[in-house]
């Protein structure tokens, strides 16, 4: 059997159950900086290369706090964009994500959102709803434009913190599917001289 026919053949060798179990446990890092905490099982995803393909997620954000894991405190949201920019220095749409969650709560009021998601076929953001009120719990002491401004902007952020979770799958997906990978790991396991 020739090189192309054999990587054909082993094309998911690296695609085994739970390959984005590493990815899953960076996003839960990711999210527990920024005041996230995921409902069980989450995240979701499906993919790839299909319409509806995408990951999406549900728990609750709450911006007046950020566990970060392993602390024995809480760190104030102020200090995610800071922790996310030492943590995963390339990683601007991350950075973004942050100062955008802790310009919402200086302008307006630190808020507690419910996340979740549609009842539907698929997985990707747009699937994901939120649901936001003051931390102060007293929404008639806002104008109802204002909390509709916000909770709009906190449903597009985590909307955009589960693409930039579907990005990093899509990419590690790639490269365990990618040639270079597949002949890698016939190789390693000699399945070259098998066939």
């Amino acid at each position: 059997m020739d090189k192309d026919d054999l990587v054909e053949k082993y094309r998911d060798i690296n695609v085994y159950p739970g390959w984005w179990l590493d990815i899953y446990e960076e996003f839960s890092n990711v999210c527990h900086i920024l005041g996230i905490t995921l409902d069980e099982d989450e995240p979701s995803f499906s993919g790839f290369y299909s319409q509806g393909d995408g990951a999406s997620f549900t728990g609750t954000y709450c911006a007046q706090y950020a566990p970060y894991v392993g602390a024995q405190r809480k760190l104030p949201s102020e200090e995610a964009p800071a922790k996310l920019r030492e943590e995963y220095p390339q990683e601007t749409e991350l950075h973004r994500i942050a100062d955008e969650l802790c310009v919402l709560s200086r302008i307006y009021f630190p808020v507690w959102a419910k996340i979740c998601r549609h009842r539907s076929n698929y997985t990707h953001s747009n699937t994901m709803n939120c649901y936001v009120e003051p931390m102060d719990g007293d929404v008639d002491n806002w104008d109802d434009e204002v909390l509709l401004a916000v909770d709009d902007k906190v449903r597009q952020l985590m909307r955009d913190l589960a693409d930039w979770l579907y990005a990093r799958l899509e990419t590690d997906y790639d490269y365990r599917t990618s040639d270079e990978a597949v002949l890698e790991s016939i190789g390693a396991n000699e399945l070259d001289k098998a066939e």
